[in-house]
C-alpha cells in the first residue's frame, strides 16, 4: 500500500478493486519521479499537476461523461499479423510496435489502459527475439513500409542488451523509439545505451507533460543525448488538471526548445472509460490553441494539436459536422464522430495550482 500522505487509503482501496475487476493499470511510481511527487505535495498539498499525472484522485473513479469507450482508436483493428497483437499498423509507410507492455510508472492518462492489461493476458509474453522475428518477417513482405515505431509501455524498460537485439536486426528499417523514460527513470540513458541510440541513427521521442518534469538531472541526460547526435522530439496530451493552460505549454515548448527537442504534436485526449477527469471541452481546447499559436513565435506553434482515431490522426481542419456534442472528423474519404465532454465537467485549473513554483 502507497503512503497515506500520498493517496487516501479509502481511495487507494477503491481504485485497486477497478484495477482486478475493470483493467485498470495499478499505481506505479518510480523512485525518481516520487521524490518529484514528494516536492510537490509538501508545497502544494495533493492534486497538482505532477500527482495527478501518477496518482488517481477522486474524479478519476466518479466523473463520467455520457459518450466513453474501452479504446476509441480500436487498435486491434489494425493488426496486420493474424493472432499478433502487437503489430499495429494505420499507415502505408509505417507501424507501431509494442515491444513490451512494462512501463516505469503507470500514467493515470494513459490511453492504452485497456488494450495494456489485456496485453499481460496474450502474447506479448513472447519472448523479445520471437516479437523480432514476427515482426522482421511481415516487414520483409511489405516494401512500403520504411518506420518502425517502438512503443508500448516504455519501450527502454526491456534493457540494454534487448534493445541492442531489436536495434541490430531491424537496422535497415528507420527506427522511432516512444518513450516517458526521461522523466520517469533518466538513469536508464547510460553512456552504453546513448551510444547504441546514437549508432542505429534512432529517433527519439520523448512525452514530457509539464515543464517541472524537467529538472537538472532530466536536463543533463537530454544535453548527453544531444552530444550524441541523436534527434530528439516530443508529443504529448493536453490534460486537464496537468497542462490544460496556455501559460503551462508555452512554458513547456520554449523549454524543450532550448533543448534542441523538436515538439511534433499535442494530443486531444481519448473519449475513454476513466478519463473524463483528463478531458477538456472542445470549446476551451480550441481557446488554449488559439492562444498558443498566436503568442508564440514560429518554431514554438508550429506543434500540431492532434486527435489519434481509428482512422488516423486528426486536426481541427478536418471537422467537416458539429451537431450537438458530436463532432465528426473526415480523413482519407473516412469519417469518425467525437463526443465532446457534458457540459459541466471542464472545469479550468486554476494557473497558481499547476506552475506552483512560479
Amino acid at each position: 500500500m502507497i503512503d497515506e500522505k500520498i493517496i487516501d487509503r479509502e481511495l487507494q482501496n477503491r481504485y485497486q478493486q477497478l484495477v482486478e475487476k475493470d483493467n485498470l493499470l495499478p499505481i506505479k511510481i518510480s523512485n525518481f519521479y516520487m521524490k518529484k511527487l514528494i516536492e510537490e505535495i509538501d508545497t502544494i498539498g495533493k492534486g497538482g499537476p505532477l500527482y495527478r499525472s501518477v496518482i488517481p484522485v477522486k474524479d478519476k473513479i466518479e466523473l463520467k461523461t455520457s459518450v466513453e469507450t474501452r479504446d476509441y482508436v480500436e487498435e486491434d483493428k489494425h493488426n496486420p499479423v493474424e493472432n499478433c497483437d502487437y503489430i499495429i499498423q494505420k499507415y502505408e509507410n509505417r507501424l507501431v510496435f509494442i515491444i513490451t507492455d512494462v512501463c516505469f510508472a503507470h500514467c493515470q492518462y494513459c490511453f492504452r489502459t485497456y488494450n495494456l492489461s489485456k496485453f499481460q493476458q496474450s502474447n506479448l509474453k513472447e519472448t523479445i527475439k520471437n516479437k523480432i522475428l514476427t515482426l522482421k518477417k511481415y516487414l520483409q513482405s511489405q516494401p512500403n513500409i520504411r518506420e518502425v515505431i517502438f512503443s508500448g509501455g516504455d519501450p527502454l524498460s526491456i534493457g540494454f542488451e534487448n534493445m541492442k537485439y531489436a536495434l541490430d536486426e531491424l537496422k535497415q528499417w528507420n527506427i522511432r523509439i516512444h518513450t516517458r523514460a526521461i522523466v520517469y527513470e533518466p538513469s536508464i540513458f547510460t553512456n552504453e545505451m546513448i551510444e547504441l541510440l546514437s549508432k542505429h541513427n534512432v529517433r527519439l521521442v520523448f512525452h514530457i507533460n509539464h515543464p517541472y518534469e524537467i529538472d537538472e538531472v532530466v536536463e543533463e541526460k537530454i544535453n548527453d543525448i544531444r552530444k550524441a547526435g541523436i534527434r530528439m522530439y516530443s508529443q504529448f496530451p493536453l490534460l486537464r488538471g496537468i497542462n490544460d493552460n496556455s501559460k503551462v505549454l508555452i512554458k513547456l515548448l520554449i523549454k524543450m526548445d532550448e533543448l534542441n527537442i523538436r515538439p511534433l504534436s499535442i494530443f486531444i485526449p481519448d473519449p475513454i472509460s476513466y478519463g473524463a477527469v483528463n478531458r477538456i471541452s472542445v470549446d476551451r481546447i480550441e481557446k488554449i490553441m488559439d492562444e498558443v499559436n498566436w503568442n508564440t513565435p514560429s518554431w514554438i506553434n508550429s506543434t500540431r494539436f492532434v486527435m489519434d482515431t481509428t482512422i488516423g490522426k486528426v486536426r481541427r481542419e478536418n471537422i467537416i459536422k458539429r451537431e450537438g456534442k458530436c463532432i465528426t472528423f473526415s480523413r482519407d474519404g473516412k469519417t469518425v464522430d467525437y463526443y465532446d465532454l457534458d457540459d459541466g465537467i471542464d472545469i479550468p485549473s486554476p494557473i497558481e495550482k499547476l506552475l506552483w513554483r512560479e
